[in-house]
């Protein structure tokens, strides 16, 4: 699997957590999301850099530790503060990177980070 990387051992992920692990060389935040669906982003928050592994997971989104910014890990977007920040401050609120994420053979699979998501591409 070209650009792949085991990043954790399934079963060490079980669903509603957050963990992370090093791969190619950066940290990556890995979730279980409750419907068992795992998801790979950027550890740092892209606010100001606080350690996203260190959050919270509720409702598909990571809350960040430091000042609450909270990324939806399905799309990357920011839901809070986005939502209540004026019309014309919306768009300076910075999305979360996602990176492509598998299972196979008991093992969390991370394409390597350079490789991102878009969350709204759509597939032929």
């Amino acid at each position: 699997m070209i650009g792949w990387h085991k990043a954790l051992p399934s079963a060490a992920l079980p669903a509603g957590t957050l963990g992370s692990a090093v791969v190619a060389g950066r940290k990556v935040l890995l979730a279980r999301l409750d419907d068992g669906t795992v998801t790979a982003a950027r550890a740092m928050c892209p606010h100001q850099g606080a350690d996203l592994s260190l959050g919270m997971l509720y409702f598909d989104a990571v809350d960040c530790p430091l000042h609450h910014y909270v990324y939806d890990l399905r799309t990357g977007r920011n839901r809070y503060p986005r939502n209540v920040y004026p019309a014309e401050m919306k768009e300076s609120v910075a999305d979360q990177q996602l990176y492509p994420v598998k299972e196979d053979d008991g093992w969390i699979w991370v394409k390597d980070p350079e490789a991102r998501v878009d969350p709204h591409a759509t597939s032929d």
